[in-house]
């Protein structure tokens, strides 16, 4: 009881337990609430123009109580994740846990129509944050035929990267071979090219050598000497006499030239 003011018969009834049905637990403790947030200003008025200072000071005390068991009647949900998702079924699944839902093109502005046409870019709380009951969810959406259209872009510029990588991998290896092949003739050529200035190198040596060895087995004849002027009745007993005679070597048909001093009968006579 307070300083003389008899004690109200209505007393608040307890807050509702957060987790309960917002239609039949939020709304009528709400309203109770408020009911007894009056009757209690409404004491502390009475009790502050009696002047007492400990009456003023306890109805504050208790209008603040009494507001932050309000406050801790408000519940918070997890916010599921639905990016990615159509945005009829995002809508559905966010609004079955309490929230609203707020939805725009990001990409392009166009007005939505057909939930069922959209996705769900982008959400803001973002997945696994917490956010009170009846608080908005806002998302971002873009046009399923956008998204189809950026998904065949998409495709088809990996398509034709890989493409153009595998066409560059066949030109390096073709360029490659080429070069390889290339090189390998050209040692092939070097190598024919070494072979055959070999061979033409040993034959030239062979044909030197077999020429020197001519050369050394039969050597070239001498030039005759011119004939010794001979009377045309000499004759000579023998290879001495003619030598004697400063006649020798006497040739074939040469006045003095006998077969008899042609021992070795190669047409010259008295020779040695």
């Amino acid at each position: 009881m307070l300083s003389g003011i008899p004690e109200p018969d209505f007393l608040p009834p307890s807050p509702a337990i957060p987790g309960g049905n917002m239609k039949e637990d939020t709304v009528p403790v709400t309203g109770r609430m408020k009911a007894s947030l009056a009757l209690v200003l409404l004491t502390g008025l009475m009790l502050t123009g009696c002047g007492g200072k400990q009456a003023a000071t306890q109805p504050v005390a208790a209008a603040t109580a009494t507001a932050t068991a309000v406050s801790q009647t408000t519940e918070t949900v997890v916010v599921p994740a639905v990016v990615n998702l159509t945005l009829d079924k995002a809508t559905d699944q966010l609004k079955k846990l309490g929230f609203n839902v707020e939805s725009v093109d990001t990409a392009k502005g166009k007005s939505i129509i057909m939930k069922s046409n959209w996705q769900v870019i982008s959400q803001d709380p973002a997945n696994g944050a917490q956010a009170a009951k009846g608080s908005t969810v806002h998302l971002g959406v873009k046009n399923l035929d956008d998204v189809a259209a950026e998904k065949a872009a998409a495709e088809k510029a990996a398509a034709d990267q890989v493409a153009a990588e595998q066409a560059a991998a066949a030109k390096a290896a073709a360029d490659k071979a080429a070069a390889d092949k290339a090189a390998a003739d050209q040692a092939a050529a070097a190598k024919a090219a070494a072979d055959q200035a070999a061979r033409d190198a040993a034959a030239k040596a062979a044909a030197e050598q077999q020429a020197a060895q001519k050369f050394v087995q039969a050597p070239a004849p001498a030039p005759a000497p011119a004939p010794a002027q001979v009377p045309a009745a000499a004759y000579y007993a023998n290879c001495t006499a003619a030598k004697n005679a400063g006649a020798a070597p006497l040739y074939r048909g040469q006045p003095g030239y006998s077969s008899s001093l042609d021992r070795d009968g190669d047409g010259v006579a008295c020779e040695r």
